[in-house]
């Protein structure tokens, strides 16, 4: 993945072999995604992460 405004590649190989190319990662903790936005599932991830956080303090 290449965090950039154009439609750029990068080919990056470890030991020789080519790292695959994602649209997406986790990255400490936040989702990055190839546009550089936060998407819709990380925020529905942390309202779950809230929710059941919430759940466990009233029980």
């Amino acid at each position: 993945m290449v965090n950039s405004t154009t439609n750029t590649s990068a080919d990056i190989a470890m030991k020789s072999e080519k790292l695959e190319e994602v649209t997406s990662l986790k990255y400490l903790g936040t989702i990055v995604s190839m546009d550089g936005t936060s998407s819709t599932a990380e925020v529905r991830i942390r309202i779950a992460m809230v929710t059941a956080a919430m759940a466990r303090r009233t029980q």
